[in-house]
């Protein structure tokens, strides 16, 4: 049975939060009343719930590609690491990999960023038709808000946690907390789930997960049929390897 009612969770009487403030209670006030409340405000629309991804999608993308230009080259066209202290310039790992210009980055970000809007597009319209399979009562535009204000500050906090872990020891440990956070929002995600679409813990834990794995099992099929097509290609060449071996 649904630990909701039918009747919608609406947020009291002037209780629209700024951005600000919706951003930290998604993150701090992991609670279904929260979720409720934030796809309740006029605000939540698709169309801020994609601008914001697309924002985050641009800083997570915009430091990646600055933490590989510092680790696989002389930083952006060579010159990054005179903006550094001297210390912290000689610890930062240089391999022998070409470096990424500073264009690359500029232009690699906002490309990123765009792919990140769609697939989270896509991922969230996955969830809320298989919510809607569950019974739920929500809709794509407040999933999609809700999902955005986690996704902002936890963009946020993944940012810094790349370019921190540029340094050498350190990041082993940000890959852990990288980790612990992915687990965290995907807390967050059912939680979100189960309030707007009003639906117990197992069906928006299902409604999260299910099409993660049709989509898995989908290119796993894939990989087998291909390479049964491949197959008598695949034995032709070994065939002929070891027709040249017999040669010897």
């Amino acid at each position: 049975m649904s630990e909701f009612s039918n009747e919608p969770v609406m947020p009291a009487s002037g209780s629209e939060m700024s951005l600000f403030e919706t951003w930290v209670a998604a993150i701090t006030k992991p609670k279904e009343e929260t979720f409720a409340q934030i796809a309740a405000q006029p605000s939540a629309t698709v169309a801020k719930a994609f601008l914001w991804v697309f924002v985050a999608s641009l800083l997570t993308s915009f430091t990646s590609l600055i933490a590989q230009a510092v680790r696989f080259g002389q930083g952006m066209g060579g010159g990054f690491e005179q903006f550094l202290p001297p210390e912290l310039a000689r610890e930062l790992p240089v391999e022998a990999m070409p470096s990424i210009g500073f264009g690359t980055v500029i232009c690699g970000a906002p490309v990123g960023a765009i792919f990140a809007v769609i697939g989270f597009a896509i991922f969230t319209a996955l969830i809320q038709w298989v919510a809607k399979l569950f019974g739920g009562t929500g809709s794509f535009e407040k999933l999609a808000y809700t999902f955005a204000m986690i996704t902002v500050p936890v963009s946020v906090i993944s940012s810094v946690l790349t370019l921190v872990g540029i340094i050498p020891f350190i990041g082993i440990l940000t890959g852990l907390i990288g980790f612990g956070l992915s687990i965290y929002v995907l807390v967050l995600e059912v939680k979100a789930i189960k309030a707007v679409n009003r639906l117990d813990s197992g069906k928006a834990v299902g409604a999260l997960l299910l099409p993660g794995l049709v989509f898995a099992l989908f290119i796993c099929c894939c990989i087998v049929i291909g390479l049964a097509a491949m197959g008598p290609m695949i034995g032709d060449v070994f065939d002929s390897i070891n027709q040249s071996l017999g040669g010897f």
